[in-house]
């Protein structure tokens, strides 16, 4: 009977769980602009990744940001808001907006953990696209023609294209965790798009994702 036994038993083992080929997520988070206070703004994320060796993952991911104004437009809006005041008499109100979206590709290194968790660190190039929309509070929307008229103080968006797309870097670093068949990333990304104006742009995001592993 115990020769019977213990092949019974060791069949109703759990079988091992599968590694890490890759995953397929989203999230939200917090964004960090270039602005003094830092504006933080709502963000967006999907993220998809597979492992090319035990250690090396390849990703895409895509980010909406919310809004990423720097402070040296947010400042170009109250400037010309209240020039124009002195000048013409009547109040001029500019309230401005950037909402912007990246697209990046990249590389992870997962350090030496547990089987199912995996901090890692990472890099990765892509381009960030800003869409900037002024409006003057009993005027309406007279981006354009802000643009075109006063320019853009940051850079950050061409005077005659609202829309603008720039190169863009980031580095990565953060934890993941397989928890069953789900997919868990906490994590902090840097990103710097070049090309805007005499400086470059950076952003700061934190945040958490949530999706399937596979």
């Amino acid at each position: 009977m115990m020769l019977v036994a213990a092949p019974a038993l060791a069949q109703q083992r759990p079988s091992p769980p599968r590694p890490l080929r890759g995953y397929l997520i989203g999230g939200g988070g917090a964004s960090l602009g270039q602005a003094v206070p830092a504006q933080t703004s709502l963000t967006l994320s999907a993220e998809i990744a597979e492992n090319m060796t035990r250690n090396i993952q390849a990703y895409m991911s895509a980010v909406f940001y919310d809004n990423i104004m720097s402070d040296a437009e947010t400042n170009q809006l109250a400037l010309v808001g209240s020039t124009l005041s002195a000048a013409t008499g009547t109040p001029w109100v500019f309230q401005g907006r950037d909402r912007g979206r990246s697209f990046t590709f990249g590389a992870k290194v997962l350090m030496p953990a547990t089987s199912s968790v995996h901090p890692y660190i990472g890099g990765g190039f892509g381009a960030l696209n800003v869409r900037r929309t002024i409006q003057e509070l009993s005027r309406g929307n007279v981006t354009q023609a802000f643009l075109t008229q006063f320019g853009s103080a940051d850079g950050l968006v061409h005077p005659t294209d609202t829309d603008t797309t720039h190169a863009m870097a980031e580095v990565a670093a953060g934890i993941g965790a397989v928890i069953k068949g789900a997919y868990l990333d906490v994590g902090y990304r840097y990103r710097r798009a070049f090309h805007t104006g005499s400086e470059s742009f950076n952003i700061s995001q934190v945040g958490a994702a949530v999706g399937v592993k596979f």
